[in-house]
């Protein structure tokens, strides 16, 4: 049976004693069924639950009770709230049933009358996870997605009927049983941009492949970029598991990978790797590093010293294709460029992205050159910020 608000008559037959307030103008409420119940499932956090009701109040105080029972609940999470003039119907005061499993409150009305209110609460064990399927056209430049939810109720709790909200554009009908799973089909941007690409991290990859026994090789994909301008075909994408596809030449779709799409905002982009090629190697090197723009102290100690370093960056294609690659490198601290023999875009302090484009059988070669400024020595490291190098 839907979660219901209990009388206080039902109270008295359940043993629950009620405060002093309850004198001679005290009302007695009754909370009928939902009129309406909304499911809304944030792409992050807790699901919200919001049952609409209209409530029959007399003037005075009114005593009602909210009873969970059987269904895990916070009874931190339920909330009252009158949607018409919050002075028609104002909660008093909120006490917790002995058993633990009834929300008590008082509520004060000015006058008799019906008060439209709605009851939230956020129910453990019902939640949702989002499926995708992306299907990549043969010439690898255009992506076709699709998208499932998956709504999932443990929560002791059935809805017989149910609006389902994702965003603000997305919602549905539908009812759902206790311990019952359900899958619904919902619209995604149709105008994502993809970019086929390598992606090479200095976080995450080695920074001398060829020393090494075993080879990971360079995480290729595709490059996912959605549009920042508002329309009705862009909006954010929940996170979930993303499963591709490639069109082959008879328009069959074959399946090359998976990954986990985190929440993607309107113009953010992510990459969904598919697989690994070990006939790209790119491997970083230390050239040189030296202190520079020594400050010693009166006795001749260095208090402070700058440092200059040269990397390079090897990129080698063994392929028969060209390689469109992506490396993402990170300088940490205060810094400046001397020589930065590559073009790049510096997505924050420390973080630069260099585009490159390999072609095949090629070996491109270039060194980066900069200071890291105000680096203490090693007995008071506890001042310098980031790691150095």
């Amino acid at each position: 049976m839907i979660v219901r608000l209990l009388v206080v008559l039902t109270l008295l037959a359940a043993g629950v004693s009620l405060p002093d307030r309850l004198l001679a103008d005290t009302r007695l409420g009754i909370m009928p069924l939902p009129e309406t119940v909304t499911i809304r499932l944030p792409d992050q956090g807790d699901t919200l639950v919001q049952e609409y009701h209209h409530l029959s109040l007399g003037k005075g105080v009114n005593q009602v009770a909210f009873n969970w029972s059987g269904m895990p609940l916070d009874p931190d999470t339920v909330l009252f709230t009158p949607l018409e003039d919050p002075a028609s119907a104002r909660v008093l005061s909120t006490s917790l049933s002995p058993d633990g499993k009834s929300l008590i409150w008082e509520i004060d009305c000015h006058q008799d009358g019906v008060v439209p209110v709605v009851i939230s609460y956020l129910p453990a064990g019902l939640d949702s996870l989002t499926t995708y399927r992306a299907t990549v056209n043969a010439d690898e430049t255009g992506m076709d997605l699709e998208a499932d939810l998956v709504l999932r109720n443990f929560s002791g709790q059935p809805y017989p009927m149910a609006t389902v909200w994702l965003d603000p554009d997305t919602e549905f009908s539908t009812q759902i049983s206790d311990r019952e799973t359900r899958q619904f089909p919902f619209s995604v941007p149709v105008n994502t941009q993809i970019t086929k690409r390598f992606h090479w991290d200095g976080q995450t990859m080695p920074h001398d492949p060829e020393h090494l026994d075993s080879y990971p090789g360079v995480p290729f994909g595709y490059q996912l970029d959605l549009p920042a301008e508002p329309s009705g075909d862009t909006r954010d994408l929940r996170g979930g598991k993303i499963r591709l596809f490639l069109e082959d030449a008879r328009g069959q779709g074959l399946f090359t990978g998976e990954d986990t799409l985190p929440f993607l905002p309107k113009g953010d982009t992510f990459f969904l790797e598919t697989g690994r090629s070990r006939d790209l190697v790119i491997t970083k090197r230390r050239m040189s590093s030296k202190k520079t723009g020594i400050r010693r102290n009166d006795k001749g100690m260095i208090q402070v010293f700058d440092q200059t370093i040269t990397d390079r960056f090897i990129l080698k294609n063994t392929s028969d294709n060209a390689a469109d690659v992506r490396i993402i490198d990170r300088i940490p601290g205060q810094w400046e460029p001397v020589d930065m023999g590559h073009g790049y875009t510096l997505e924050d302090h420390e973080t630069l992205r260099f585009d490159i484009l390999v072609n095949a059988g090629e070996t491109q070669t270039f060194d980066l050159t900069y200071t890291i400024l105000n680096i203490f020595p090693a007995r008071f490291a506890e001042f310098n910020q980031g790691t150095r190098p």
